[in-house]
């Protein structure tokens, strides 16, 4: 299992002496020795480093190969990266169930970037190139821009949010 976690020149090592990337891969060995038709997986990623990131995420991929791995997390960019299938709990509810790209195709046309952030957007943040990704109902002449996996999730849990209230 060391193997196939990557972890075959840590063997003899105390745990706490390994990183928590590491930590975490021990715990997916752990998990995988008897070779489990399912495993599930409960926010994996967090507290990683960018690097240690994309390989638990390389590492998860290669194990979905072969059994069914149920992933819970809050990392959008992990389920853009290693799920064919995405289920949005909201509240107890499921909200959405679907390809992670049918997910972000509920925010296609309400995503723009703008030089200023837009009033009545419903999140906006500043990028690295001093714009603002704008999620919402665009203006007039709004540069739209291809949606992600979050800014549909957004959407959803907004517009289930608005629907709840409205209730």
């Amino acid at each position: 299992m060391l193997h196939a976690v990557g972890l075959d020149d840590q063997r003899g090592k105390k745990i706490k002496a390994l990183s928590g990337g590491m930590r975490q891969r021990v715990g997916l060995a752990a998990a995988l020795l008897d070779d489990p038709a399912l495993v599930i997986l409960d926010e994996p990623t967090v507290g990683l480093d960018p690097e240690q990131r994309l390989r638990f995420r390389e590492l998860i991929a290669r194990i979905g190969e072969g059994r069914t791995v149920l992933l819970s997390t809050h990392q959008t960019e992990d389920v853009a990266t290693v799920c064919q299938r995405v289920i949005v709990l909201d509240q107890g509810r499921i909200r959405f169930e679907g390809e992670p790209v049918a997910l972000a195709g509920l925010a296609r046309g309400r995503v723009w970037t703008s030089p200023a952030r837009a009033d009545g957007a419903l999140a906006a943040w500043r990028t690295g190139n001093g714009d603002y990704h704008n999620i919402g109902a665009p203006p007039p002449n709004a540069r739209l821009v291809d949606p992600s996996i979050e800014d549909g999730y957004l959407m959803l849990i907004d517009a289930a949010s608005l629907a709840g209230r409205a209730a």
